[in-house]
């Protein structure tokens, strides 16, 4: 099993049940084999490392045992999906179509933390900032847009164009390497 870093494994324990709604109970048995074909386990060390992960998991309320298997609490969707939305990115394109992703909001004075979090989001998905609530990527995005805008509830409040003309073109070209 490779070096994991810090919290990585229980990353991967919730995303895993966020995909797959449930992992078997097996997971606290030395022949588990639902969870440890994620990790590829080579040792006694390795196994312990993720049974205690488990074990912390259903201790923090992230997940529960449920008839013969572990599932996902709000408060473990929640994490799993903070998880999801902290490693999401932007693909790069090999070749670029020529097209700008320009992602606007309008989110509400009263979802105010939403709206930082949106404008957190773009900017770790590697958009460029062009105005206030005005972000632009040469590539598609509306993926991820779509994901963060319904995590948040203000899907309604974003729009995205594509342009195949913009100003400052040159600049944004700079900074996105093209």
């Amino acid at each position: 099993m490779k070096k994991y870093q810090r919290d990585e494994i229980k990353e991967i324990i919730l995303s895993t049940l966020l995909v797959a709604g449930v992992i078997a109970i097996a997971v606290t048995m030395p022949n588990a084999v639902q969870l440890f074909k994620y990790f590829k386990p080579k040792n006694t060390y390795d196994r312990t490392r993720i049974k205690q992960s488990v074990y912390r998991l259903e201790k923090q309320g992230f997940i529960k045992r449920k008839d013969a298997g572990y599932v996902l609490t709000a408060s473990g969707t929640k994490k799993a999906i903070y998880y999801k939305i902290e490693s999401m990115k932007i693909v790069r394109q090999k070749e670029w179509d020529g097209k700008w992703r320009i992602v606007m909001f309008d989110v509400p004075e009263e979802r105010k933390m939403a709206r930082r979090a949106i404008h957190n989001a773009l900017k770790e998905l590697g958009c460029v900032q062009y105005q206030k609530s005005v972000f632009v990527t040469p590539f598609p995005c509306k993926n991820e847009v779509d994901f963060i805008g319904d995590y948040f509830g203000v899907r309604g409040n974003i729009r995205i164009i594509i342009a195949s003309e913009i100003e400052g073109g040159k600049i944004l070209r700079n900074a996105f390497c093209l």
